[in-house]
């Protein structure tokens, strides 16, 4: 989708939204800035998305997500940021569903009261445990067992 047609889309949602998750792609057509040149994800100008972006609505918290890591900024403008974890080339099967486990993740945390630090370990969880299989869903477990195959994996060195 171009990143007008996700603005115009997305624009009228923002007063609405208690939480939005979005990817780095997404966050650059919200904030007319350059999220991803060639291929790589620049998690200084997520940042600077999410700060534009969260202004723009009523939520809580903005989070965007990339491979590298994740970026969430709250209402107070406090930044949380979280690197990936190291998916083994071998157990990535395919990225089918990902972005949606990782907010499935998030929203699980959010929903249960969780800082928002603890959000995105339990997102990136998510997100890596569904790469162990083609399908959207097959490869997600219980968050006691994504939280497991992370922490076995082990997480990225900090991207930013």
């Amino acid at each position: 989708m171009e990143p007008e047609t996700v603005a115009r889309l997305a624009f009228p949602c923002l007063p609405h939204l208690d939480t939005l998750i979005i990817n780095d792609y997404e966050a650059g057509a919200l904030s007319d800035l350059p999220c991803v040149v060639d291929g790589k994800t620049d998690l200084r100008a997520c940042l600077k998305a999410a700060h534009l972006i969260i202004a723009r609505g009523a939520m809580a918290c903005v989070t965007v997500h990339s491979v590298q890591g994740a970026i969430s900024v709250d209402r107070d403008g406090n930044v949380h940021m979280k690197p990936s974890v190291r998916v083994p080339p071998d157990q990535n099967r395919g990225a089918n569903g990902a972005g949606d486990a990782f907010a499935a993740g998030f929203l699980y945390g959010w929903h249960q009261g969780q800082p928002i630090d603890t959000c995105l370990t339990w997102a990136h969880a998510s997100a890596a445990s569904c790469l162990r299989d083609s399908t959207a869903s097959n490869g997600v477990g219980t968050i006691s067992e994504c939280l497991g195959l992370a922490n076995a994996w082990g997480w990225r060195e900090t991207a930013w």
